[in-house]
């Protein structure tokens, strides 16, 4: 059963509110999201799994590369055929092997790469 509904506020516009009394921690709305991906200027994330990875100054993090095309990809995402083959990197994997984009590495002082910042974007215009 749907616990919420649009409204109009004069002050806020357009908003979902409680159709009814909810319990705190109760789901009110589910929803799929629209994409998955980086957030824009995030650090170096899993591609598969988007747990933040440690990539030293030179851009090596320990293994944790896709072996198909270099980007950032975790031992465990790496290891998982259906993450790996079929999940939300197999796209930009076959962009980035056959273009031969490589991934740098490189996160600026305040922890953000920017690199990434084109792998959700490229999702929505591939899928």
């Amino acid at each position: 059963m749907l616990k919420a509904r649009l409204e109009h506020d004069a002050v806020y516009g357009r908003c979902l509110a409680t159709a009814e009394a909810v319990q705190p921690g109760e789901i009110v709305v589910e929803e799929l999201p629209f994409a998955y991906g980086p957030k824009r200027d995030s650090g170096i994330v899993c591609l598969g799994c988007y747990r933040y990875l440690q990539f030293g100054e030179d851009g090596d993090g320990d293994g944790d590369r896709c072996e198909r095309c270099d980007w950032p990809l975790c031992g465990s995402c790496a290891d998982d055929e259906e993450t790996a083959a079929g999940g939300d990197h197999r796209g930009e994997c076959e962009v980035f092997a056959k273009a031969r984009v490589t991934f740098a590495g490189n996160v600026s002082e305040d922890g953000v790469c920017p690199q990434l910042d084109c792998i959700t974007p490229l999702r929505l215009v591939e899928g």
